[in-house]
């Protein structure tokens, strides 16, 4: 296909997930050098036929897809690309062991989580929930490799004018895409316009002795966003953002907010993390405990970061205690 910068196009596609963030969005690029679609949704029968039929109004099918941009591994962005019997996938090297389905690496990173969980406080009926919750996701996914490990800085194959930026938080696999001289984005989870993203705790790579502390990195990749000139951010979940800028300073002052709500739940008690996620969250915990916990372990990295709590052990235990 050749390359035709005044006709490029982006269009968005949006499917189903049984997942209560909700629909997700994919996106077609038109245009460039390679027929290209932006994530794919969730491995459910009801998401595929409808982005077949999708493509279809477009004048495309399947087999007409050269190439896949994963802006990470979570399921509802990656679960169809196995579909796509004629694309290659461009993503970010640490989707490698997820898109494998390496058992090796979902063993120690489920057993990881579930010790983290148990040294945080939490009882052993919620961690099994939440094992068999994280083992539930596994259907809507399927089985593939990276062809095109891309890292910050790198142009996009097959999309010239494009290059990766490189957005840990969300997840340690989050790349974001740049299109400068159009001033025109595609950032996947980083940045929604309707909700802030959890920045979700991970179990370490290869390579790492301990887990990155994710909402430090959330606040530092969103921080970045404002070095680039970016018009218009297109997002896995709901409408297009014009004003980045107003949006991350908002972003990150809701943040400020919630590690100070958390501190003034603590008092001058030592809490673990579990009991202060079942104070800031009463009526979500049971629903959603593994993106709550990690929602309140990601705030109480930032009091421990900026010096408002310490930690201490006991038993095995890990407690906090805000200063």
């Amino acid at each position: 296909m050749a390359y035709t910068k005044y006709k490029q196009k982006i269009s968005t596609i949006t499917l189903p997930t049984p997942f209560l963030v909700g629909p997700v969005n994919v996106y077609l690029i038109e245009g460039n050098e390679a027929l290209t679609l932006v994530d794919t949704g969730p491995r459910t029968e009801e998401g595929w036929e409808l982005l077949c039929n999708e493509l279809l109004e477009r004048g495309y099918t399947t087999k007409d897809i050269e190439q896949i941009i994963l802006t990470h591994h979570h399921p509802d962005h990656v679960g169809l690309i196995d579909r796509f019997e004629n694309a290659k996938i461009t993503g970010h090297p640490k989707l490698k062991p997820w898109l494998e389905k390496n058992e090796s690496f979902l063993n120690q990173t489920i057993n990881y989580l579930m010790n983290l969980y148990k040294s945080h406080g939490m009882n052993e009926r919620m961690i099994e929930h939440i094992y068999n919750l994280n083992m539930s996701y596994l259907q809507f996914t399927c089985k593939a490799k990276v062809d095109h490990p891309v890292r910050s800085g790198d142009e996009v194959p097959g999309l010239k004018g494009w290059k990766v930026i490189e957005t840990p938080g969300h997840a340690q696999t989050q790349i974001m895409i740049l299109n400068e001289e159009e001033q025109k984005a595609i950032s996947g989870d980083h940045l929604i316009k309707h909700i802030s993203s959890n920045a979700i705790i991970e179990a370490p790579y290869s390579g790492q002795e301990e887990r990155s502390k994710s909402l430090l990195q959330y606040r530092e990749s969103l921080l970045m966003l404002k070095n680039y000139p970016i018009k218009v951010s297109y997002s896995g979940h709901g409408d297009p953002i014009a004003d980045i800028s107003a949006l991350v300073d908002e972003r990150v002052q809701e943040q400020n907010l919630r590690a100070g709500h958390i501190k003034e739940l603590m008092g001058n008690d030592a809490l673990t993390c579990d009991q202060i996620t079942q104070l800031l969250f009463p009526k979500v915990y049971k629903k959603q405990p593994e993106l709550t916990f990690s929602e309140t372990l990601g705030h109480l990295d930032l009091l421990v970061s900026t010096g408002q709590a310490e930690t201490e052990q006991k038993a095995g235990t890990i407690f906090y205690k805000a200063y």
